[in-house]
């Protein structure tokens, strides 16, 4: 067990430094401090504020809307990009392709999911805890992060189709990781808040953390259907590390 201790230790390591590449770049996002509303005795005037719209990147609520919208196939298992020695699981519905990266019959304190959507781009969602995450709450979590990506550009990777085999999604993830594409990210690293966009998106980072940020504080019953569902399909479709 020690093993697989280990192996999650050295692929978080990476997300650890994808996320600190994302810091450094376009620094964190500080959280937004609500007015007090006024009292009937002692009325106060605030200054009005315009909204700040929505981002138009793949949001993880709209992702796991579109996980959970429909039964999932059962597309393959087998090694995915950057995850050494785990094999991961991927299945797809009419709206997108899902993968458990950490595909595992076994428990372990991290779960990871990507959400790609051939029309919106990619999702990313990583939980961890000092315990299985699957019977955990989000305050539970000391680490808890989302990332969003749009379609890659034409020649970058190959355009995801719900049909692809799961050696095509495969050779699509290498790519797009490969090309180091422009995202956002946001939440909780080992308990500190960080966030930001990279490259041309970094304008991008007030609206993906206002889409984003009830999710990230309070990801409500569909993150949680959908971990127990992934570890359930696991346990029948997953495959631990020789020699856990």
């Amino acid at each position: 067990m020690r093993q697989v201790h280990r192996l999650y230790r050295r692929n978080r390591s990476v997300s650890v430094c994808f996320a600190m590449l994302l810091t450094c770049a376009c620094g964190t996002t500080t959280p937004v401090e609500r007015p007090v509303p006024p009292t009937p005795e002692e009325p106060a005037v605030v200054a009005s504020r315009e909204p700040v719209p929505g981002s138009a990147l793949y949001g993880a609520g709209d992702a796991l809307q579109d996980a959970l919208a429909g039964q999932w196939e059962y597309v393959g298992t087998g090694p995915w990009p950057t995850i050494e020695r785990s094999s991961a699981c991927v299945f797809r519905n009419d709206r997108v392709l899902v993968v458990n990266v950490y595909c595992t019959v076994s428990e372990i304190e991290a779960f990871a999911v990507q959400i790609y959507s051939p029309e919106r781009g990619r999702v990313r969602i990583y939980a961890e805890g000092k315990r299985p995450v699957r019977a955990r709450q989000r305050e539970e979590y000391f680490t808890f992060l989302a990332e969003s990506e749009p379609p890659p550009e034409p020649g970058v990777a190959p355009k995801v189709e719900l049909t692809m085999s799961f050696d095509e999604l495969a050779q699509h993830e290498k790519r797009r990781h490969d090309a180091m594409l422009p995202g956002c990210y946001g939440g909780e690293r080992h308990e500190e808040t960080v966030g930001g966009c990279l490259g041309a998106l970094t304008s991008e980072a007030p609206r993906w953390a206002e889409q984003n940020r009830a999710f990230l504080e309070r990801p409500g019953d569909p993150w949680y259907r959908l971990v127990r569902e992934m570890h359930a399909l696991a346990a029948r479709h997953g495959r631990d590390p020789e020699g856990a």
